[in-house]
């Protein structure tokens, strides 16, 4: 307890259950646009009075599958603004409440401000320019946008005054007559060599409108039609792409709208971090820059999320590249690939399929899916037959900031958790298809390993200062907490309770930062993965039935994001740190986002259906409301409705169809954390539990009311 109070009070200092971006790390700000699941991208870098605009022309349909070869950045644009001809150096940016991944962005000076709204597509990226000028006396404004590197000129005007002045053209490294970027709905400016402008005379309280595109394939004869082209018809459309995809977002309530805009921006991103693939397939990347590439880990945990809100076609493409990246001797780690002797993506591609079997009821898919299954269990039981590891997975690679010693390859634990849960999930599905030998095989090699598992963490676990933890290597106390805590959720290979999960949920919030982060949870030794915060620790805490620490870490999270709702991989501790680490648009922190929240309304625990484990206290203070409508489950689709009423908490609830499950909780999370004096269900009283605040409704009975007063 006195633990978890230390996490509650660190939050309290960060500005708990508020979200304000107080915790981001210094500019530039990222964020990506293009369309849902699209190969053409568009970075955008945000920092005070500027925004670089960077792309490349390649993709990863080029790209042999799995392989961690991300298409090289070929062109940068810095964008900024002038007034009068002084440079603007004051600017805020934003996403829009929508969650759509949008540049809202407004450059701001005492004569008026320009905002920049910029969306993608297929097509490139198209930026709304609009002028106001608040002042009282007219001003003269301007955007100007200039390569940054490239060749020695850009412009064509600056060659020949009778070309068009307001494009940019590559000149060398490309067709050199290809268009890099477009102004329009002003006045073209001066030529110079490697930069565009364009201004605008705009009267007291006047606004004027213009256009900022970067086409992704033009040309200079294109340009008299680009100029004429509707973009206001343009940017609409690029706006529309992401209504269909964010609707899936309507399924839950959040009455904190910092956090739903999170959650919309968080589930949007994930399709960002998706396009096509070679050989015909889709996949999910980990980043937009430097990790833009598909390893089996961060799109394993997408897919999940992506079937926990009902977007089960897009889950289920988006897992058949890792599902298929199998070897003939049944190695699923992608030998070929990425994640080559990471023995833990065998565990991810397990976990990712059989939640999606369970998520849709979908028999025919699991069966389709079942014959990996079996095949990498065969394949690591004979793989932990070799010497020298004690019954483990063998010498692997760690990843994640795991180390031995000063090597990145050795027998890591989170590794062997996943590898075990993947003997696990094995084992079930043959039970589920009715394979009952081959269901006694995989059950003996799960519980084989298990033991093995188990003697190795009981001699290999870190004793010291009265608690035991769990290390990521046997005795070995160098390199990141990464994974430690796979050994309770999902892998179940040790208890809730157990002293091992205690003793390592306490080193590692012995050292929490101001803002509420475990330090060392990646490679930064000094600093924090925001995203291992949540799937990690947060998911922990659920599990445990701890929905405080929970909630207080999905805010410390939330708060650690940029204003763009984007997270880097890794960054230093302090708010404004200058340190990061990775892709600076990560994929793990949004779809760890969607997962939490997700969990902390509707989550599976064995046979059990919990509702309501984790929402935040402030969810139901007076007035207001939280819920789930037809949200998929391993028992079917549940919907339920909590409101703080002037006499206590009302429930309605939908349970699920397809099966019952052997329990469903209610957690009636009071915001002031009082004990009602009554709980009825249909009218009829029923038992509160004070020590996890719940109540567990009748099982089989469909729709029904819970009220609790107090």
């Amino acid at each position: 307890m006195r633990r978890l109070w230390t996490v509650l009070l660190a939050l309290t200092a960060s500005g708990a259950e508020k979200v304000d971006y107080g915790w981001a790390f210094a500019p530039p700000h990222r964020i990506t646009l293009g369309k849902p699941g699209g190969s053409v991208k568009t970075l955008l870098d945000a920092e005070p009075g500027f925004v670089t605009i960077a792309w490349t022309y390649d993709d990863l349909r080029a790209v042999p599958l799995g392989a961690w070869k991300a298409p090289r950045i070929q062109w940068r644009v810095r964008v900024g603004t002038l007034v009068d001809g002084e440079v603007v150096r004051e600017s805020t940016w934003a996403r829009p409440a929508e969650g759509w991944p949008v540049l809202d962005m407004t450059f701001r000076s005492a004569g008026g401000n320009v905002q920049l709204g910029m969306a993608g597509s297929d097509a490139g990226a198209v930026g709304r320019l609009t002028i106001r000028n608040t002042d009282s006396r007219p001003h003269r404004f301007a955007v100007r946008c200039e390569v940054q590197g490239g060749w020695v000129a850009h412009n064509p005007a600056w060659i020949d005054a009778g070309r068009d002045g307001g494009a940019l053209l590559a000149m060398q490294f490309d067709r050199a007559d290809r268009v890099l970027l477009l102004l329009a709905g002003g006045r073209t400016g001066a030529p110079a060599k490697k930069s565009i402008s364009m201004e605008w005379d705009v009267a007291p309280g006047a606004i004027a409108q213009g256009w900022l595109v970067r086409p992704q394939e033009a040309y200079e004869r294109d340009l008299p039609a680009m100029r004429a082209r509707d973009w206001n018809r343009e940017y609409a459309s690029a706006l529309a792409a992401w209504r269909e995809v964010l609707a899936a977002a309507e399924r839950f309530e959040i009455p904190d709208e910092g956090v739903a805009r999170a959650f919309r921006a968080s589930l949007a991103d994930l399709f960002i971090m998706r396009e096509p693939l070679a050989q015909g397939y889709t996949g999910t990347i980990a980043g937009t820059d430097l990790y833009r590439s598909a390893n089996p880990f961060e799109p394993s945990l997408t897919a999940i999320a992506l079937g926990q809100v009902g977007l089960h076609a897009a889950a289920a493409e988006g897992m058949r590249v890792h599902l298929d990246m199998q070897a003939a001797d049944g190695n699923w780690n992608d030998p070929q690939g990425w994640a080559h002797d990471m023995w833990g993506a065998a565990g991810m591609k397990a976990w990712a399929a059989t939640a999606h079997w369970r998520l849709t009821g979908d028999r025919e898919y699991l069966r389709a899916v079942y014959p990996r299954l079996l095949a990498s269990s065969r394949w690591q039981a004979a793989q932990r037959k070799r010497g020298g590891t004690s019954g483990l997975m063998p010498r692997g690679m760690g990843d994640g900031g795991l180390m031995n010693g000063d090597d990145y390859f050795g027998v890591f634990y989170p590794h062997n958790f996943l590898a075990v849960m993947a003997d696990r999930l094995a084992a079930e599905a043959a039970e589920a298809l009715g394979r009952s030998a081959e269901a006694a095989e995989l059950k003996g090699y799960h519980v084989a390993a298990l033991a093995d598992l188990r003697r190795s963490l009981e001699k290999g676990a870190i004793r010291e200062g009265g608690i035991s933890w769990i290390p990521g290597s046997p005795g070995n106390t160098s390199g990141s907490r990464w994974g430690a805590l796979y050994a309770l959720f999902p892998a179940k290979i040790l208890e809730p309770r157990n002293p091992l999960i205690e003793g390592t949920l306490k080193r590692m919030e012995a050292s929490l930062s101001a803002g509420g982060q475990p330090v060392h949870t990646g490679w930064m030794a000094d600093g924090t993965w925001p995203a291992i915060t949540l799937d990690n620790l947060a998911e922990a805490h659920l599990v445990r039935g701890e929905g405080d620490a929970a909630a207080a870490y999905l805010y410390s999270t939330l708060n650690h994001a940029t204003p763009l709702v984007t997270w880097c991989e890794e960054r230093g501790l302090e708010p404004g740190s200058t340190k990061t680490a990775g892709d600076r648009q990560h994929l793990w922190t949004p779809l760890a986002v969607v997962r939490v929240i997700r969990d902390s309304l509707v989550m599976e625990q064995g046979g059990e259906l919990h509702l309501a484990l984790g929402t935040a206290r402030s969810w139901l203070s007076p007035g207001r409301s939280v819920g789930v409508k037809k949200a998929p489950t391993h028992f079917g689709e549940v919907s339920y409705r909590i409101s703080a009423t002037p006499t206590g908490l009302r429930a309605e609830i939908d349970p699920p169809a397809r099966t019952v499950p052997k329990a469903m909780v209610l957690h009636l999370r009071q915001a002031e954390r009082k004990t009602p004096r009554a709980v009825r269900v249909d009218g009829q009283v029923v038992r509160f539990d004070a020590a996890c605040e719940c109540v567990r409704l009748p099982a089989g009975r469909g729709k029904m009311v819970v009220e609790a007063l107090y």
